[in-house]
């Protein structure tokens, strides 16, 4: 059994005929029965603010249907203690692999997060974002995919 947690920008794929989404089926059919495939809360957080963000009616609606049927379909990973040992960890080793500021550093914030929730699950991240390579290169025990290429 492997245990896959789907990134914001896999996530908002889900029940859509955006580009990328028959790959992410394509995925979903070549898995195990025994698989198990969740999303963090921290992704539904993102979603509910791209929402409220949104001033276009029709994105609203797109939105709210893939909120939707990401609470039916997938299992919601909360957040708990444990995340917060491997989010300090991983913030610090990624800050020093790339030298990247503290301004810009805050905002990785909530993908760091959600590699975090990973690895505490002992999970696989599915992300197209590039941030979840270089942190899978400098973190042995973080895990990623990219269902996309």
């Amino acid at each position: 059994m492997e245990r896959y947690i789907l990134d914001t920008n896999i996530a908002s794929l889900l029940g859509s005929q955006k580009d990328g989404s028959t790959k992410i089926l394509e995925k979903f059919y070549k898995l195990n029965d025994d698989d198990n495939i969740m999303v963090s809360i921290v992704t539904l957080y993102e979603a509910q603010y791209g929402l409220e963000n949104s001033e276009d009616k029709e994105q609203q609606k797109e939105i709210k249907a893939n909120i939707r049927y990401i609470e039916k379909f997938f299992e919601i990973v909360p957040l708990d203690m444990k995340e917060m040992i491997y989010f300090a960890q991983l913030k610090i080793v990624y800050k020093k692999y790339t030298g990247i500021n503290k301004k810009s550093m805050k905002k990785n914030d909530l993908d760091i997060l959600i590699a975090s929730t990973a690895m505490a699950k002992d999970a696989i991240l599915v992300s197209d974002d590039g941030i979840f390579e270089k942190l899978a290169e400098i973190e042995p025990r973080f895990r990623f995919e990219n269902w996309l290429k």
